[in-house]
């Protein structure tokens, strides 16, 4: 394999090695890359470890020479993947209009408000269809939430970029990175503490089992994990059995290997750490550093922490640098530097207020009751801590040395006063007249909101799963036999109705006999006014669906025999397809007669039975016998007539609906 055929790069933005390879790597290199921990990324088509590790980094550098810096930022590289997730987005995207359109090109193919017809010829095949679009419709919701889903992943991706480089963040990073640093050093202090232990001259094995008692020295690997030096050093009567015994020199023998090499591990994550400040550091000053490294922050002035200005009461240092201040905040008083946004000089005002909310009380020796008289060397000899004594109308508040009366818990009920005899007395201080306990106000600061982001607009998507939560409906309708579009387009003829005439149609089902109405636009929301429609439906599905159409003024969701003309009014003309169930036919015309103004005109579908004959061609103006085979595209082969009856001025005399149809 040459020289040349791997490169690697190490990038301090995201502490991650990459091993870039020209060619598939060998199989057994491949298990060693795994091993190691680094993950293929065919996007990148490279080799990614999430972090930096010395043993990662010696086997990039046996496998490719040298380490280089990574040529993209860390910006660069969200950018980049951002754009792999919008063209993720983007086919997604694509797949969800596909769908939709797949759906309305099967629901385009079903007439406005048509059921699934029990026992007809289509049954079968609208149930199919009905399927169909729900299944679409998940899927096209499917996909739309997935290219939704990608497309708030490439806004994350940038934003999670643009978070890491904040100058409160890095700095936070840093102090992580100084944290882990200094683990290292004691590791490494550890380290060469016990390796000196292990290689001092004479060593004897009672020594030797001493220094093993103190440490974790694995000696010797099994399955089940490892012996330690402790292990191995024990009695034999002491001992595991399945644990070898081993001589002092052969324990030293290990300690001196082992313990140079964690220490020389502890000095390579050192290095990388130092490293790794560097860069943070140089990057945080070249962005010109914390708010609060611009001002010299002192007791009693106020910094700006969120939308608060905060009294600084105390400004903690380390190392002769600024780390936190302690505040007057209600929940969380001491705050990092980072998080300082702004600073305001002490007034002199707040100045004294501080002072005075938290000078100390006196520390008082007095002999009180139940107090124990002793010396201060007694004192030193036992627990003592120095407890407060709120102040009360004898005394003003002090402070008092306590110890414990013997027995029982650590706290103040288990404690008495102390009254030390060879310190000077000095006894409670008199009550002051004040206003009370001084109020450190937190002011609130001038900062504009962030404005909430807009709600996005509903899509078609949405209103799809709207849809899906309700519920995909099959309109099951039995014995509805809709009126061919001809024979609906006659009887509208038949009717002639006027402009501003009523209509009533008490069957009105899927609607072809509205459709049929002049000045009726379907699908229009609102009608013309050529005709004031009425329609009855006793289907709820249906009922909805002709409510959402606008083919109707009124849609009344009902049974048409339960309905009063008190309540619909009277109409100037009835148009009508009724149930022939049973003779229900008959029942359903001799109703709708009722509900005629003088001069109205009824037209109707009835069966050409007896009892049809019978009961209702007498009442009639006109009876017509249709051709056999009429309703045959609706499911039925029955045999029917088309009738017209006009109001003359006065009520027929016809049986209510209420009354049993003779047969």
């Amino acid at each position: 394999m040459s020289d040349y055929d791997y490169t690697a790069t190490y990038s301090p933005d995201d502490n991650k090695l990459r091993l870039y390879a020209a060619t598939r790597l060998p199989a057994d290199l491949y298990a060693r890359v795994k091993d190691a921990g680094f993950k293929w990324a065919p996007k990148q088509e490279l080799f990614v470890a999430p972090m930096w590790t010395p043993e990662r980094d010696d086997l990039l550098i046996e496998l490719c020479g040298e380490i280089g810096d990574e040529d993209k930022s860390l910006t660069e590289r969200a950018e980049e993947r951002a754009e792999r997730f919008e063209d993720y987005q983007g086919k997604r995207a694509g797949d969800a209009e596909r769908a939709h359109a797949a759906v309305a090109a099967i629901a385009d193919n079903i007439p406005f408000g048509q059921p699934i017809l029990v026992g007809h010829h289509s049954e079968r095949h609208a149930r199919r269809d009905a399927k169909r679009i729900e299944d679409g419709m998940r899927k096209a919701v499917r996909m739309w939430d997935t290219a939704r889903y990608w497309q708030q992943r490439a806004q994350g991706a940038i934003r999670a970029a643009k978070y890491k480089e904040r100058d409160d963040v890095r700095y936070r990073r840093i102090k992580s990175i100084e944290a882990d640093k200094r683990k290292q050093e004691r590791a490494r202090d550890e380290a060469a503490f016990y390796l000196k232990l292990w290689t001092r001259d004479a060593l004897t094995l009672e020594q030797a089992r001493q220094i093993a008692d103190r440490c974790w020295l694995t000696v010797l690997r099994n399955d089940g994990g490892g012996w330690t030096a402790f292990d191995v050093l024990r009695p034999d009567g002491e001992r595991y059995t399945a644990c070898p015994a081993w001589t002092v020199e052969q324990v030293v023998d290990v300690a001196r290997r082992v313990y140079p090499s964690a220490m020389a591990r502890c000095e390579r994550w050192m290095a990388h750490y130092d490293n790794r400040l560097a860069y943070e550091r140089a990057m945080l000053g070249e962005s010109g550093g914390l708010v609060a490294d611009q001002f010299d922050i002192a007791v009693g002035g106020r910094v700006r922490i969120g939308a608060e200005w905060l009294l600084v009461l105390r400004v903690n240092r380390k190392g002769g640098r600024l780390v936190s201040v302690t505040t007057n905040a209600r929940y969380v008083p001491v705050r990092g530097v980072e998080e300082i946004k702004d600073y305001r000089e002490p007034v002199a005002e707040e100045v004294a207020k501080l002072k005075k909310a938290t000078k100390l009380a006196p520390l008082c020796n007095f002999p009180g009751e139940g107090f124990r008289a002793m010396t201060r060397a007694e004192l030193e000899k036992r627990y003592h801590f120095i407890r407060t004594v709120s102040a009360t109308a004898q005394t003003g508040a002090y402070r008092t040395q306590m110890v414990l009366k013997g027995g029982g818990g650590l706290d103040c009920h288990n404690a008495v006063g102390v009254y030390l005899t060879d310190t000077k007395r000095k006894d409670p201080p008199v009550p002051e007249l004040d206003d009370g306990p001084v109020q450190l106000d937190r002011i609130p600061a001038d900062v504009t909101p962030r404005e909430p982001l807009p709600a996005p607009e509903p899509s078609k998507f949405d209103a799809l799963r709207e849809q899906l939560r309700e519920g995909v409906q099959a309109v099951v309708a039995p014995q509805l036999f809709p009126t061919p579009v001809e024979l609906a387009e006659r009887m509208v003829e038949i009717a002639r109705p006027g402009i501003g005439a009523r209509v009533l149609e008490p069957s009105a089902g899927t609607a072809n006999l509205l459709r049929a109405l002049p000045g009726v636009v379907p699908f229009a929301g609102l009608k013309q006014t050529a005709v004031s429609v009425v329609a009855v439906e006793h289907h709820a599905g249906l009922a909805r669906a002709l409510e959402q159409s606008g083919l109707a003024n009124t849609v009344v969701c009902a049974d048409f025999l339960q309905c009063t003309p008190d309540a619909l009014g009277l109409f100037d003309v009835v148009l009508m397809n009724p149930p022939f169930e049973n003779g229900a036919d008959i029942q359903h015309i001799w109703h709708a007669m009722r509900f005629l103004k003088p001069g109205g005109r009824l037209v109707a579908i009835c069966a050409a039975g007896p009892r049809q004959h019978e009961q209702l061609k007498p009442l009639m103006d006109t009876w017509e016998d249709l051709p056999d085979g009429t309703f045959a595209a609706s499911g039925t082969q029955v045999r029917t007539a088309l009738v017209t009856y006009v109001n003359a001025g006065s009520q027929p005399q016809v049986m209510t609906a209420t009354e049993t149809v003779s047969v």
